[in-house]
């Protein structure tokens, strides 16, 4: 087999690939800091936030959030939305008419 020259060689020493990885075995409960928290969507209806974190300038999974339900609360991160359900990045279908509201976090 040929040599290929040098130009077509990859440096192979300096490969930082998957330093960060989702791990979605991991239960990480984290608690809530006010301050953390973005203020402008205040008032806002549930789909009139997802509306909002769809057309914001940066991708929507990027954004963590808390998930108001009527009886409980849970931390996650959006993958996307569908008709009338969110899908989570840990893979759930969550229907929005289940929400109560949704606490979005400054990036």
């Amino acid at each position: 087999m040929k040599k290929l020259p040098k130009v077509y060689q990859n440096d192979l020493k300096n490969v930082k690939n998957n330093l960060n990885v989702f791990d979605s075995l991991k239960d990480d409960k984290v608690k809530v800091n006010f301050n953390t928290l973005n203020i402008k969507f205040d008032g806002l209806s549930v789909k009139d936030k997802l509306k909002e974190l769809i057309n914001q300038n940066s991708y929507i999974f990027n954004t963590k959030v808390i998930l108001v339900f009527f009886d409980h609360e849970e931390e996650c991160q959006i993958a996307g939305v569908v008709n009338n359900h969110i899908i989570t990045m840990d893979n759930r279908i969550i229907k929005v008419d289940s929400l109560k509201d949704i606490k979005i976090f400054k990036k």
